[in-house]
């Protein structure tokens, strides 16, 4: 079943909001160190008065509604929230656009009327909410990792009419665009990443192939491992343990959501390279849907990958952004993948929102080169 939903966060609750954070209790910070022990305090203050004094949910929600909002609720019985931007054209094509963590369907906002307004040919947008992020419901069994997530999104687009489509994501979206291709190859006909998972080949030499100029870019992937790693090893083992303290502070969540946006852009002062609204509309959709614990549980459902190194046929494309967490060579990709467009740019692992321009260019240059007659 699909319906309108209309997002309309009660005053209640923004009101309430606004009182938790007045009632924070800060704690001490290590003198001149901005971001090297966590979130830097400082920028945490200046975003907690911004988030009462001058950020306004109720613009934000009404982008979402505008866009088109609407649940669906799948075979397993969860309703599962998503964006339709509708081109009106009833050959258009569809266009699957997955989100991470610490992400959320707000990513794809800028993105969305890029990739419409620039292609040259009529394109339908779904932005599902992963199953327990944002509007969408919160599994209550074990098993929902992104395979079964897979299941339930090619599920939601044949309900809405589609037989054939694109998919496209990044962070755990990449994983489950991944499973979509493999899964479903009849109605699955192109994958676009903007992070591609792919790691050394089982050979004699795996760095065979690999460019000087890749090799540098996998420097990012071990500074991630070493010194930005310690979220995915608690959300893996224990996301309850952590939700309990997340889901009741408002600026606790701020601290661990903000810090992923600060560490995978590509920025290095005490800012991030997108707004203050755009990081705040993010992290208040995590605490007005409670959804914190439960996104976090995917980590524990994947386990290290979430993800089969099982090769597929649909034609690929790899959007690198060079600020990227995994930035795999090209030759590791095509083990996996049928590449046929590989392009990198500047920017980091939130492309949508860092880089959307470059990132529309990129789809709608991919699009062009798929044999869709």
């Amino acid at each position: 079943m699909i319906k309108e939903f209309q997002i309309n966060i009660d005053d209640a609750q923004i009101e309430y909001l606004y009182k938790k954070i007045e009632l924070t209790r800060w704690p001490d910070e290590i003198n001149n160190e901005f971001w090297s022990h966590g979130t830097s305090m400082s920028f945490l203050k200046d975003l907690s008065k911004y988030w009462i004094n001058d950020f306004n949910w109720r613009t934000h929600e009404k982008v979402l509604n505008d866009i088109g909002s609407y649940k669906f609720t799948s075979k397993t019985g969860l309703e599962i929230h998503y964006l339709h931007a509708k081109s009106n054209n009833k050959n258009a094509l569809p266009l699957v656009m997955t989100h991470g963590w610490p992400g959320s369907i707000q990513e794809f906002i800028k993105v969305i009327p890029l990739i419409q307004e620039k292609s040259d040919r009529p394109i339908d947008i779904i932005c599902p909410s992963l199953p327990g992020f944002g509007f969408s419901d919160k599994p209550h069994n074990l098993g929902m990792n992104s395979e079964e997530i897979a299941k339930i999104q090619h599920e939601l687009i044949i309900a809405l009419g589609y037989k054939k489509y694109i998919v496209q994501g990044g962070d755990w979206g990449a994983t489950v665009s991944k499973w979509m291709a493999e899964l479903f190859p009849e109605n699955c006909i192109g994958i676009h990443l903007n992070l591609v998972i792919a790691f050394p080949p089982n050979t004699d030499n795996p760095m065979e192939g690999v460019t000087d100029k890749e090799l540098k870019l996998l420097e990012n992937f071990n500074k991630y491992k070493t010194q930005g790693y310690g979220y995915y090893e608690i959300q893996k083992t224990k996301p309850q343990t952590i939700g309990y303290g997340l889901n009741d502070s408002p600026i606790g969540l701020a601290a661990w959501i903000s810090e992923k946006f600060y560490g995978w852009f590509d920025g290095n002062d005490n800012n991030l390279v997108i707004s203050n609204d755009e990081v705040l509309s993010i992290i208040s959709l995590y605490w007005f849907t409670e959804s914190i614990t439960s996104s976090a549980r995917l980590y524990k459902e994947n386990g290290d990958f979430g993800f089969s190194f099982k090769s597929i046929k649909q034609p690929m494309a790899g959007a690198i952004f060079k600020r990227d967490i995994m930035l795999p060579p090209k030759v590791w990709a095509e083990k996996i993948y049928n590449v046929v467009q590989w392009n990198d740019y500047d920017g980091g692992h939130f492309a949508a929102m860092e880089k959307p321009l470059q990132l529309a260019e990129d789809i709608n240059l991919f699009i062009q080169k798929l044999n869709l007659n």
